[in-house]
């Protein structure tokens, strides 16, 4: 039986780096709040899981300067393990508490390529878990799975796990991502069809975030596919300037909060900079309401043969180069043209 115990959306603020080793800044500040959150939270039940937002250690300068991918791999990217999620480790230890988190990293078998990866680590300090993100914004210009298709199929499989694997734990089976792979219902039901209980899911910016979409898709996701949703968000920007940096508490939007599986708001916050929100899990819940709810309770329900035919024809190409803000743009015009042959989307008048 897993004994219900607190999870924790921990939002804090980002100092933007511009290398690798700059990264310690943020990764200290994220240890400080640990340190916090689980004496306070502990008070009510153990802490058992902590999720950390997007961007929390690296930032996002690759996105902000229009980095070159091969530039970003050789003086931002990390690996996995490697010190950042070291010290991560040490703190789970320490906690006795799963850890999740996100860093962009640096895969040896596709040089001068960085991929967004989401991770756990667990109470013995070990990653037990790996997610690359597989869908990105123009903007975005790591690597996904999908980019290198062919190569990554070779090496992994093709299955579901392939692309949406989940992770088996003492605390439940999670599974996550960031950004705007969020916004795919598709990702976060393959994660719920892979067993998924607690999804993860980060971050969205201004203005997304006031206007109530960072919210409302996030309690889909979980209302959906019967599942709870940690969802932090990235607090406050620290941007340097010439005469001092400039702190931009509302880049990111705040907004973290917790949804349980029947996509009730459990836990949320108005609070733009460092902050966090805690919520009970309830595992046997959960998978008592599975077994026995008829109704939200979407999964049984599916009948898969009548929408298998949906993605025959692709949309965005798979096996693409490295991009740039520009190249992107190009790639992402092609896909509505095509759209728009198809009957999909109409010509403006």
């Amino acid at each position: 039986m897993i004994e219900p115990y607190n999870a924790v959306a921990l939002q804090t603020k980002v100092e933007t780096v511009h290398t690798r080793a700059e990264c310690e800044r943020n990764l200290k500040h994220i240890g400080n709040m640990i340190d916090l959150v689980t004496h306070i939270c502990s008070l009510e039940l153990p802490v058992r899981l902590i999720c950390i937002g997007e961007g929390a250690i690296q930032g996002f300068i690759d996105e902000i300067a229009n980095m070159s991918p091969p530039e970003y791999a050789e003086t931002m990217a990390a690996e996995l393990p490697g010190w950042e999620t070291e010290f991560l480790g040490e703190k789970a230890k320490e906690k006795g508490c799963f850890i999740m988190g996100q860093l962009k990293v640096k895969l040896p078998e596709f040089p001068e390529r960085f991929f967004n990866a989401i991770f756990i680590i667990d109470p013995s300090g070990e990653i037990v878990y790996t997610h690359y993100k597989n869908i990105v914004l123009f903007v975005e210009h790591s690597t996904t799975p999908h980019d290198v298709y062919d190569e990554w199929v070779k090496l992994h499989g093709d299955g579901l796990d392939t692309f949406f694997p989940v992770a088996e734990t003492e605390i439940g089976n999670i599974a996550g991502s960031v950004g705007v792979e969020g916004a795919f219902p598709e990702s976060f039901r393959a994660f719920a069809l892979n067993g998924a209980e607690i999804f993860y899911r980060s971050a969205l910016p201004e203005p997304w975030v006031t206007r109530g979409i960072y919210e409302t898709q996030n309690r889909a996701r979980a209302m959906d596919n019967t599942a709870y949703m940690v969802a932090p968000n990235t607090g406050s920007l620290i941007v340097p300037g010439e005469n001092g940096p400039t702190v931009v508490d509302g880049a990111l939007g705040g907004r973290s909060s917790i949804v349980d599986y029947k996509g009730h708001v459990l836990a949320i916050n108005d609070i733009v900079g460092d902050t966090y929100v805690t919520a009970e899990i309830n595992i046997e819940a959960l998978r008592h309401y599975r077994e026995t709810a008829k109704f939200q309770n979407w999964i049984p329900y599916i009948r898969s043969e009548i929408f298998s035919h949906m993605y025959d024809e692709p949309i965005w190409p798979k096996n693409l180069p490295n991009m740039k803000h520009e190249d992107a743009a190009v790639v992402f015009k092609e896909a509505v043209e095509r759209l728009q042959k198809r009957g999909t989307y109409k010509k403006k008048s």
